[in-house]
């Protein structure tokens, strides 16, 4: 199936009770949801994986920005070292292609990310 998340199958039941109730025919099915893996630490993601990037867009079309927590001061400042931020972005438009995040609030941090993608950032 779908992406087995519990936020985006509460999306989905509320999607499918309105086609009942009222003449509509929205299949449910969103192209950009952030996941979240809530592990220590975090690990969430929104749209292409690298790989998945590579082969859509080619190795040459695809940029990667990588930055491990330890060089990032706010993480620093609470104390978080552990951890990875990377995002991927197409090299001609500089839109936003994917990210994932590793780190504490990862979950939250995705979100800023998915944003900035949905506003085609």
């Amino acid at each position: 199936g779908d992406k087995q998340f519990t936020h985006y199958a509460g999306y989905q039941g509320a999607i499918a009770a309105r086609n009942i109730l009222l003449p509509l025919s929205d299949p449910g099915v969103l192209s950009d949801v952030p996941a979240c893996t809530f592990t220590s630490p975090e690990v969430a993601s929104i749209g292409y994986t690298e790989a998945q990037a590579r082969k859509e867009f080619g190795d040459g079309v695809v940029g990667v920005s990588k930055r491990n927590l330890d060089e990032v001061d706010r993480a620093l400042c609470d104390g978080n070292r552990i951890g990875i931020l990377k995002v991927l972005y197409h090299k001609r438009n500089g839109k936003i292609l994917g990210a994932t995040i590793m780190a504490p609030a990862a979950g939250e941090l995705i979100s800023e990310i998915a944003v900035a993608r949905s506003a085609g950032m």
